[in-house]
Order: C-alpha cells, then structure tokens, then sequence
C-alpha cells in the first residue's frame, strides 16, 4: 500500500493506494463455467482498475465497495477454467488471475474478510490467513458440496477420459418455452462474425404482433449490417466516442448499423422481402408476425442475420461469446409479457443448404434462449350467447376485462351478474347500453339489481348465435360476430373455439376456413383478403366486425337449449376469452322469430357494416 494525498490525521480515514491479485486455480474434474467470484471488502475501497475480470453487475469504475456485502466478478476474457486433466496441468489455463487496483482507508489489516464463490455447489467456509512474510495473503479452499452439487456433474474417473473426448457432454439441453431464440454464429472471422437469431413460436395458441426483440452485449459488440429486420436506433455515436472507435481507427462508421449496447431489433415490412440490401433471409419481413405453427405452419418462425464486430482481447475468430438479458414484447393489446433465460451454449444448429441440396451446413456455435409467459392476465375479449330461439341475449359476464377503479357515469355493481339484451344492443358498445337495459328489462318484466350491473369494458366482442333450423330439423348452424371497439386494428385474425359435444358434428364453415385440431377444437380464420383484417373502431357506433357460419351435420342428442351448441372456451389471437356465466334457453323472453331465420344482429349489420359477410341460412 502507499500513502496517497490528501494527507489526514485521523488514521482511519487516510487513503492508500493499493494493488492486489485474487487468484482462482481449478483442480476438480470437470470444467468451472462461468464462475462468479464474491470478495467482501472491509475498507471502503474504492475499486479503480481490474484486468482479468469484470464486476458482474456490469458497474462503471470506479466502483464503492460498500454498495452490497460482497462484490461479484466475472472472468473475462475467460469465463470459464478447465481442468488440469484436460489442459495437462497446465497453470496458465487453469488459473485465473484478477488483478486490482484503487483506494483503501485505514492502513490495519487491508485483506478482505471473506472469499467465496457464488455458485452453491461449492463450499467455501474454510478461508486462512498468512502469518510473518505471507501476512497480506489470505486463501480458501473450496470443496463441492454434496447438497448443491448437480448430479450430472460428480463424475467417476472411469468417465474423466470419455468426457474429454467428447466435447457435446459441456453442451446444455435446448429447454422448451413459449418461445425460443436461437444465436447461431454461421461464419466467423479473427475480429467479426456471422449471426443469425431465429425466433420460434412454441406455443399452441399465441402470436406476436410487431414482436420487439433486445439484449445486451457484454463485450462492447457492434453491429456492422443487417439484414431481415432493422435497428431501432441507427447511428455509430457510441461506437466513435467508446472504445470501438478508439481500436478500429481506420473504419468508416457512417456504415455502421448500432452501436448500443442494448439495441432492439425489430422485423421488416413484407414489401422489404426481395431487397437484395436488407431482405432475402428466409422467415424474415413478416412485419413481426410469428403464428402458432397449427395456424400457420410457414409463419412460426422469424429469423435475421447480422454482423457483428468484435472487440479486444476477443480478437480470435473461436473466441465467440452470445449477448445476454435477451428480452421479447409483441405490440398487440391480445399480448403476454414473456421473461427470458440466460442464453445456454448448446450443441450447434443445422441448416438446410441454400442451394436446394440435400444437405445441411452446422452452425459454428448456439446458444438457446428460452422464453415463457410470465403470468396469466386479464382478458382483453369476452363472449355473449344468443339463438333464434330466445330474442334476448345472454352479454358478456359483469367486469369481464377487469373493472377500472374509478368509473364514469351512474355507479354501478361489479358483483352483480350480467342481465339479459335485446339482440341490437350488441351493437352498442357496453358504456352506452343502459337505456336499452331498462327498456327490455320493462317489456318482458325482468328483475334488475339496484344499482345495474357494471359492463363488460372489453374492446373486444364475439357473439355465438345458433340459427334457425328451418330445412333440416337435424342439422343447425352457428354465426359467429367478431366486433371490434379497439382503435387497434387486426390482420390475419383467428380464432380457436373449443366445443363440447357438437365438435363430432361439425362439417364445414362460410366465410371462414376452419381446421380442427384434437377432438374438441376448431381453428377459424379468414376466408379471403377481405375479411383478413378486422379494422378497429371508427366511432363509438360502427366496431370493426367480421363475421362467418359454422355448420354442424346433426343433433344427435344434443339438446341446443342446454347449451351443447355453444363453445365451452374462445380464444382471440390466443387470448382466452371471458364466457359468459349462463345460456339461454327458451323458457325466458322466448317468442317466435318471425324473421325467416335471421337474427335482429344479420338484420342490423346490412345497414352499418361494410365489407360483411351477411349469411342466411
């Protein structure tokens, strides 16, 4: 230690320049990865300069020591020590050596208090301290501890040599997710390589809309160019006033694409896809559309390719690290929020050979990023029940999407059950259907609570009506209505209803394509560009809607007054949908429909939508 200005009286609070060496030597049987260090500094030191390790919370220096208890490194440039078996006891690969430098207070006894590794599986309770010459040296011997340690890893000698020899046993399993991500290095070079990031939609029911994808690089990365998706932020500031413009002095940044360290990457518009500049990847430019692979097994996938530059001392094209803290959100209201793991290094990806040959060319590194939806939310849609049977209309169950905590109008009841409607009062949004309440309410003698019910506050509705059967008492239809109050518009919409037990019966649809799935789903989408797209509200009376016929070969033993014609759930874009807490039968506000099968809706809808299928049936 040296004395450093200014000079105080007060011992303990006099600063000392110091300079320290934390050393970490592997002597186990298989490889320490991405070890964490933990020191517990005593002093108020002020760290300054490291080389051989970076503070894993990835602080700027200097850095106060008395932030936490302990302060965590990383290795770098070398995450990981092999073992002395493998590198033939070699000290320069399986010792670490993290060397410090900055400021202390107080000259008595400068060594840390404790040394420990972050991992459980070691344990590291036995620190001794050196005496006479060795007394600035203090040590720890770690030993796996039999409560933490992976079983995978405690291995016998007999298995020391076979693991050596081969190198897939260090990869980790590809765990499954709603969605994973792929980092593929494809090509690499002494100071860039090739990426390409592949997103796939594991999930059976779920998309991502306009999906926005980040991370963070932790080695002062760039990106050079890319090609099926585009950079957030464009620009090479960061790059010319950092390190990277320090190094690569002779490059021309105004080709750079980004240079944050936390960029986000989002898709390409379809039209992009033929642009030889920025297109031409294949799963690209979907404008970040990524379907549930039993909706649409050619759009499951999204891909781009990127180059990346590297930095010191990384300057070795096998010297490959992926970013990390990857993190995925979809712009659509029907949206999950998804948390992401940390990337694993797996066995390398295969791809099929562009040039069409039966072939496959292997990355020449993967890592694998799972990512899971996070918790479930409130829906966002809901259902209502109507039948040429029953004039009235069993809406959308009380706070369905969630009440607001302060609400606008009369007060109202979020415990209340839903009363019933007229049918045209579906097309009003839930806000403006009270007077229509209390007029049906008097016209067929129904008890209301006091106060009324509160809405549904969905922006999103889908009535299931069971149509007349008038030319074969054997079979019935279904209508189904999608309306749209959202200023948020839909394209390429599905929906998946699960229904029991007249799926056994189903035969075929108008004005949607339906698919099934298992032995109770149906799959319903569009059935042309016209009706692809479900626009969002142009004002509080004219929702965007789209509707189609479902038509079920017979009754069985069905009895449609008890609801077997209904779905039991409905999901929008993969959002489950609110249902609603009754059916209908034909005992309340029942009267002959005198309408040659049609509902009040089909009747209404001629005259206020555009673009409709009408259907009668």
């Amino acid at each position: 230690m040296t004395r450093i200005r200014p000079f105080m009286k007060d011992n303990d609070s006099q600063p000392f320049g110091f300079g320290a060496t934390a050393s970490l030597q592997n002597s186990y049987t298989f490889t320490l990865r991405n070890y964490t260090l933990l020191i517990a500094f005593a002093h108020r030191e002020i760290l300054v300069s490291m080389v051989g390790a970076v503070l894993t919370e990835d602080y700027p220096l200097p850095y106060n020591t008395t932030k936490s208890q302990f302060v965590s490194f990383s290795g770098y440039p070398n995450p990981d020590l092999p073992t002395p078996i493998a590198t033939g006891g070699d000290l320069n690969k399986v010792v670490a050596n993290i060397t410090l430098t900055g400021t202390l207070f107080g000259s008595k006894d400068p060594l840390p208090t404790n040394l420990t590794l972050a991992d459980p599986s070691w344990d590291c309770t036995n620190m001794t301290r050196g005496e006479g010459k060795f007394a600035n040296f203090t040590s720890v011997c770690c030993i796996p501890n039999p409560n933490h340690m992976p079983k995978e890893e405690i291995i016998s000698t007999d298995e020391i040599y076979d693991r050596l020899i081969d190198p897939a046993t260090d990869y980790q399993p590809r765990y499954a997710g709603n969605i994973t991500i792929s980092y593929d290095v494809l090509l690499t070079y002494a100071g860039s390589y090739l990426a390409q990031v592949t997103i796939t939609n594991k999930d059976e029911l779920t998309r991502l809309d306009q999906w926005k994808l980040s991370w963070k690089w932790r080695r002062n990365e760039f990106i050079y160019s890319i090609k099926g998706a585009y950079t957030s932020v464009t620009g090479s500031s960061e790059c010319l006033f950092g390190p990277q413009g320090k190094y690569y002095q002779g490059m021309d940044f105004t080709n750079v694409t980004n240079c944050q360290r936390n960029p986000t990457v989002l898709d390409l518009p379809p039209w992009r896809y033929n642009d030889s500049d920025v297109g031409r990847i294949p799963y690209c430019c979907r404008n970040g559309t990524i379907f549930p692979k039993m909706v649409n097994a050619s759009a499951y996938k999204s891909a781009f390719q990127m180059l990346v530059f590297k930095m010191p001392p990384d300057l070795d094209r096998f010297r490959l690290y992926s970013p990390d803290n990857f993190t995925i959100t979809s712009a659509s209201p029907m949206s999950h929020q998804y948390k992401c793991s940390e990337p694993m290094r797996v066995s390398p990806n295969d791809f099929p050979d562009p040039s069409g040959l039966s072939l496959n060319s292997t990355a020449v590194a993967s890592w694998h990023v799972t990512c899971n939806i996070t918790s479930t939310i409130t829906p966002k849609c809901c259902v209502s029940f109507s039948a040429y049977y029953n004039e009235s209309v069993m809406p959308c169950r009380t706070c369905a999407c969630g009440c607001p905590e302060i609400t606008t109008g009369p007060p109202c009841s979020t415990k209340a059950p839903a009363v019933l409607i007229p049918q045209e009062a579906l097309l009003q949004r839930y806000d403006n259907r009270t007077m229509k309440q209390l007029q049906w309410a008097e016209k067929n003698h129904l008890t209301l609570p006091n106060p009324l019910p509160c809405g549904d506050y969905c922006d999103l509705n889908i009535n299931w009506h069971i149509l007349n059967q008038t030319t074969n008492k054997d079979y019935f239809n279904a209508r189904m209505t999608v309306m749209n109050w959202d200023n948020f518009s839909y394209s390429d919409w599905y929906l998946t209803v699960k229904i029991n037990p007249a799926f056994v019966s189903f035969s075929r649809s108008v004005g949607m394509n339906t698919s099934t799935v298992g032995n109770d789903t149906l799959i319903l989408t569009a059935g042309n560009i016209n009706t692809s797209y479900l626009i969002g509200v142009s004002n509080d009376s004219n929702p965007g809607m789209q509707q189609g016929v479902i038509m079920f070969k017979e009754l069985m033993n069905m009895k449609l007054q008890n609801g077997d014609g209904n779905p039991v759930k409905v999901y929008f874009n993969g959002m489950e949908c609110s249902m609603p807490e009754g059916i209908l039968s034909d005992t309340t506000t029942s009267r002959a429909q005198k309408m040659s099968g049609h509902s009040i809706l089909a009747l209404v809808l001629i005259t206020v939508l555009v673009n409709l299928l009408i259907i009668g049936l």
